[in-house]
């Protein structure tokens, strides 16, 4: 694993430590007193704290290409969904392994990976 990491040193970067995805969204629910986006979450768990900057370029990309394709996408929308799998997948490139890049691994992609297929054929 610390050959893998050595690699691709930002490939595993966050700043959420051991403290789960649920538990960084719920937190921010309960703070924000709505649901939150998962742009939201991986911003929280993307971006140092008190600089508001992402912690690596593919953070940065990834966040700023999903947004960015989210209005396009929505356009004219009241509502945007909290996530669209399909969007994501786009922005933050194909899965590896079944892993997606701003899943955590111990996040369920199988939905999100056959959402995002599936929506493409």
């Amino acid at each position: 694993m610390k050959v893998i990491r050595a690699v691709n040193p930002e490939a595993n970067k966050h700043t959420s430590g051991s403290v789960s995805f649920a538990t960084h969204q719920s937190r921010l629910e309960k703070g924000l007193k709505r649901p939150s986006t998962f742009q939201e979450v991986f911003d929280k768990t993307h971006k140092k704290k008190g600089t508001n900057q992402y912690i690596s370029d593919r953070a940065r990309e990834v966040a700023e290409l999903y947004s960015q394709q989210m209005i396009e996408k929505y356009v004219g929308e009241e509502e945007q969904p909290q996530l669209d799998p399909e969007v994501w997948v786009a922005a933050s490139g194909a899965s590896k392994k079944g892993h997606v890049y701003g899943f955590g691994h111990s996040m369920d992609t199988s939905r999100v990976l056959s959402s995002a297929s599936s929506s493409r054929s």
